[in-house]
């Protein structure tokens, strides 16, 4: 068979190649935004600071600062840095807790040009929360941190 005197054979070895050359299959937005909620969640549980806030944007790094000083301003102990609070919630969250964080379910992901949310939920040690991520300079970084830690 040909299409326009050239054989089907030759085109659908030309649309695989430039396929290949590309990198085949690219994720999906949705599929990125997840990625991003699940390697900051595993990075959180792990109190992997630098890999956790590499996830965030300013305002989501200012608003973990916000969230974890509320919660340890009692102790005394509030955070000074991103990193720092993410230091500073491996340490004092139960091991049930970041068992949870690591294997928290993503879903319900909408994208809406360059602005996305999407749920987090483990079903045992936190509510359904919603998280909201924006696409800055072609990288998704969640911009709101919902209140994912303990008590």
């Amino acid at each position: 068979m040909s299409i326009a005197g050239r054989p089907c054979g030759a085109i659908s070895i030309a649309v695989a190649a430039t396929l290949a050359a590309c990198g085949g299959h690219r994720p999906s937005d949705q599929a990125r935004v997840a990625d991003v909620l699940h390697t900051f969640l595993r990075a959180q549980a792990d109190g992997d600071g630098p890999t956790a806030c590499a996830q965030l944007g300013a305002e989501g790094r200012a608003d973990l600062v916000r969230v974890v000083a509320r919660r340890a301003g009692a102790a005394g102990a509030a955070p000074a840095s991103c990193e720092d609070a993410v230091g500073l919630v491996r340490l004092v969250a139960p091991a049930a807790f970041l068992e949870a964080l690591r294997g928290a379910d993503v879903g319900h992901v909408v994208v809406t040009g360059t602005t996305a949310r999407a749920e987090v939920a483990d079903g045992t040690q936190f509510p359904r929360q919603r998280v909201a991520l924006a696409k800055r300079e072609g990288r998704w970084r969640i911009v709101a941190v919902p209140g994912l830690l303990p008590g």
